[in-house]
């Protein structure tokens, strides 16, 4: 231990030395060790087996808001008797460190356009509008003799 540094601060530096297990590596091994299945899994959790399969997968992404991850997270792992509470920080600093929009710069939209399939009747109507138009003013001003 080098000089200054506490045995707590020196355990610490050894845990953070180890590397750390991936949250759905966790979760799989846990699940097989159990001898559970994801279906099996799913049905007693009453959730879709894609959840789990994301979960597992760490495609967190696809399962909407960090709200709903943190909570599959735990009803999973405790599921499984794993503690949650290492992989909710885990998650938490995946969090952390994802990309966070920049907020200051209005996205662009790009122009609408109306489908193609609507495009013609417009044009067809709008001209026939116009002929209508047509005609009628010229009729107005030359009266018939």
């Amino acid at each position: 231990m080098p000089s200054g540094e506490s045995p707590v601060e020196a355990a610490a530096a050894v845990a953070d030395a180890r590397p750390v297990q991936a949250i759905g590596d966790v979760l799989r091994a846990a699940r097989e060790r159990s001898g559970m299945t994801l279906v099996q899994a799913a049905e007693r959790l009453r959730v879709d087996v894609g959840v789990l399969m994301a979960l597992e997968q760490e495609r967190f992404d696809s399962l909407g808001a960090p709200v709903y991850v943190r909570g599959h997270l735990r009803r999973y792992a405790e599921l499984l008797g794993e503690p949650d509470a290492a992989m909710q920080a885990q998650y938490a600093t995946l969090q952390e460190s994802s990309v966070e929009p920049d907020l200051t710069q209005a996205p662009r939209v790009a122009g609408r356009h109306p489908p193609r399939s609507l495009l013609w009747p417009v044009v067809l109507g709008v001209g026939v509008v116009v002929l209508v138009i047509i005609l009628w003013l010229g009729l107005r001003a030359h009266p018939a003799p």
